[in-house]
């Protein structure tokens, strides 16, 4: 398959292309800086074409990325702004002209990133089916897309595959998250990580399952819709990251309880697999 992915040089991107490129597939990229592009291990092997989301240039997008068979929408601003105001008053409206144009001029087969806390505050196992209720900027933005290519689906013929990630345990380029301030406090030889009370009941992927979880999705179209990236398996916070201190052989006291529990989070979730469990079986089956 001939795949456009965007946001390539992001933290997805950078995951996602290599895995695309080990199963035989022929990736375009594009992304705003081509100088950024230029420095990635595997430019030489995919085609490159600069683009910015919110130039509202008036071209034939899908022509000008070679009409893709696919496309994998990674890109999104301020990733590690959940609040900022932007995601709703500039983003959204970008990214929906920009899907639109591709859609419009020809484009059959669409995934997009989105996320968990597109169920905003519920407890317990997340299925798809559940109505979603998003609280953050973020978050409703995201929401806001994926009802909008839903209207597009009764006057244009295309699959579209939502694809919500869960809770990302290990390095994602230009992100902050749990792991790496558990990281820079070891290597930085702390004797203590300050972090909230630990109790909350998480669903943890590591960066390449989720590479490995969003091409097995994208890449097929039995199963479709909002489908949730995850692992499954609800996890108590505290016990996950002295399961992992231990397996590494690291050493830090965890200091409980020195940082409040998000607003924007529930205590305890974690996404069902039933769909993506059809997914992976059927891949399988091929």
């Amino acid at each position: 398959m001939k795949i456009l992915v965007t946001g390539a040089t992001g933290g997805l991107g950078r995951l996602i292309i290599p895995e695309l490129l080990k199963h035989g597939h022929r990736v375009i990229a594009t992304s705003r800086s081509i100088d950024r592009a230029k420095s990635l291990t595997f430019f030489d092997q995919v085609e490159y074409f600069p683009y910015d989301i919110c130039s509202k240039e008036n071209i034939d997008l899908f022509t000008y990325f070679g009409k893709p068979d696919s496309v994998i929408h990674l890109a999104w601003d301020k990733l590690n702004d959940y609040y900022s105001s932007s995601h709703l008053s500039e983003l959204l409206e970008c990214h929906k002209e920009f899907i639109f144009n591709l859609i419009r001029n020809g484009l059959k087969d669409l995934n997009c990133a989105g996320t968990c806390y597109e169920y905003g505050l519920r407890e317990g196992e997340l299925n798809e089916a559940m109505v979603s209720d998003p609280v953050l900027p973020y978050s409703k933005a995201k929401n806001l897309l994926r009802e909008y290519i839903d209207t597009l689906k009764p006057n244009y013929n295309f699959s579209m595959k939502w694809i919500r990630i869960f809770f990302v345990f290990g390095e994602i380029y230009g992100r902050e998250n749990l792991y790496t301030h558990l990281l820079k406090a070891i290597s930085k030889k702390e004797k203590v990580f300050n972090m909230s009370g630990g109790e909350q009941i998480r669903d943890f992927l590591t960066p390449e399952q989720v590479a490995e979880i969003f091409v097995s999705i994208a890449t097929q179209i039995r199963v479709q819709d909002i489908i949730n990236c995850c692992s499954g398996k609800p996890v108590k916070l505290r016990d996950f990251i002295n399961n992992f201190l231990k397996e590494h052989k690291l050493e830090i006291d965890l200091n409980l309880g020195y940082y409040p529990y998000l607003k924007y989070e529930p205590m305890a979730l974690w996404g069902s697999v039933v769909k993506l469990r059809q997914v992976l079986e059927n891949n399988k089956n091929n």
